[in-house]
């Protein structure tokens, strides 16, 4: 990791030197029409040299020695010294260098030619050269053939006096960029940015492993107890950091937020204990109970008719014997709720399975139980829907008088269904009393619990559907 944060430091450096580079060409019109600056480079070339040999006398033979030099070498200016001077102005092949005194008489022309002409001759540009302008757009023109003829006015010492001549030349257009230079500029960015990083490089490891090793430490430990908390172990909390810098703050304000995921945690699960019990203590009431209840009263009118009817008091004893039955029944029901099948690692499709061929046996009514898809749903959702399935299959055996239940469960990626149907009595759903009676309420609150919703369908001598639909990744806390 130090050496990444190295790496990123010597390119952040690169680029600054890029940026400023780029910056450096744009102040200095690299990028834009540079022709008057490189134009103006064989003014300032030029006249230094040939006023020397018009002052304070005409030297022809140095003038004219010097202007074969300038001839050889090709070129009307100097060689640039980086990337942002003007190329060097290449005079054209062929052409003729001239040198004209202020009446216009031929001082040295270089090649010599014995009848001298004047290239692509400009009045108009000699004219403004003659009368010392200074603005280089006023001294050259382009020829046909794309080159500038120049008229380079040979100034004094002092520019407000007449010119001592003109210099003819003709000068190939300017090129845009000096790639040349830009190449050996990069290079040169990019070597030092190599011996950079091979100069940082082992310091940074060295003052890295130094510096970050304890940073390294607490972040781990920070780093576990997350862990942790991703497979809900909320009591792994992080030791007490007593630095007062961002990680220490981060530290405290983690367990303080670990701290209150559990004691919530906590909350819910006494919530869910209290409700459990409240369900199971109306269960009770509601069914074994009463049932105990009629089965005592069978047994006593059994004992009464005993001597005098003993055929009724038979009766009355296959009758306690059914409300016994039925008794064992509804406890092990309740015992199923209590001690539901173990849903991680088996999977909803598989637990409901499981369940529906215990309850079938017990409750002598069959199951169909039918998947249409079955993809992966959260602890939660599996939880509450079994629930859910658990409370109607109880109704179901309490109320509906039916021969057959279906089960559906479609569980796509977006959303799962889960469909109950039997072809009991069914009942009147706008009767608020009945639905309450039949727990559906709680029902209904539970797939709201899960960001779900729970539809009945049911008319007397018709059965009853329920419908669940509950998103597939609900997690605990999002609604």
């Amino acid at each position: 990791m130090t050496f990444s944060y190295t790496v990123v430091t010597v390119l952040v450096l690169m680029s600054l030197e890029l940026i400023l580079l780029i910056l450096g060409g744009i102040f200095t019109n690299l990028w834009g029409n540079g022709t008057e600056d490189y134009l103006s480079d064989v003014v300032t070339t030029l006249v230094p040299d040939a006023r020397s040999y018009l002052q304070p006398e005409i030297d022809r033979q140095g003038l004219q020695v010097w202007l074969d030099t300038i001839y050889r070498k090709g070129y009307a200016s100097l060689e640039p010294q980086d990337a942002f001077d003007s190329p060097a102005a290449k005079i054209v092949p062929g052409s003729v260098i001239t040198i004209l005194d202020r009446e216009g008489n031929i001082l040295a022309q270089s090649p010599a030619v014995d009848a001298p002409t004047f290239d692509n001759y400009d009045p108009e540009v000699l004219k403004n050269a003659q009368a010392g302008s200074k603005a280089i757009a006023d001294l050259y023109t382009m020829n046909a053939n794309g080159n500038y003829w120049m008229a380079v006015p040979i100034y004094q010492k002092n520019h407000n006096e007449p010119v001592l001549g003109v210099i003819l030349v003709t000068v190939e257009p300017n090129p845009q960029r000096n790639t040349w230079e830009w190449t050996k500029l990069i290079l040169l960015i990019l070597g030092a940015g190599l011996l950079m990083l091979l100069a940082i490089a082992p310091l940074g490891a060295i003052y890295g492993f130094i510096f970050s090793r304890s940073l390294t430490n607490r972040l781990g430990k920070l780093t576990t107890a997350a862990e942790a908390w991703g497979e809900g172990k909320f009591m792994v909390m992080p030791p007490i950091d007593h630095s007062t810098d961002e990680i220490g703050t981060l530290s405290l304000k983690l367990r303080q937020m670990a701290e209150k995921i559990n004691n919530l945690l906590q909350d819910q699960k006494a919530l869910a204990q209290m409700k459990e019990r409240n369900h199971l203590a109306q269960e009770l009431h509601d069914t074994v109970k009463q049932e105990n209840f009629a089965t005592l009263m069978q047994i006593r009118a059994a004992r009464n008719l005993l001597k005098t009817q003993p055929e009724a008091a038979e009766r009355a004893l296959r009758e306690a014997e059914m409300l016994l039955k039925n008794t064992q029944n509804e406890l092990g029901l309740l015992i199923g709720e209590l001690h539901p099948p173990e849903l991680e690692g088996k999977g909803l499709s598989e637990a409901i399975k499981e369940y529906t061929q215990n309850w079938s046996q017990q409750a002598c009514i069959p199951v169909n139980f039918t998947i249409t898809e079955n993809h992966a749903l959260t602890f939660e959702v599996e939880k509450t829907l079994f629930r859910i399935m658990q409370e109607a299959l109880s109704n179901v055996l309490r109320h509906s008088r039916a021969s057959e239940v279906n089960i559906e469960l479609d569980c796509n990626p977006d959303q799962t269904q889960l469909t109950i149907r039997d072809n009991g009595v069914g009942f009147d759903v706008s009767n608020q009393n009945t639905v309450s009676g039949f727990g559906l309420t709680s029902m209904s609150l539970r797939a709201r619990e899960i960001g779900g919703r729970l539809q009945i369908s049911s008319t007397p001598d018709a059965g009853t559907t329920i419908e669940v639909i509950a998103p597939t990744r609900f997690v605990k806390g999002e609604k």
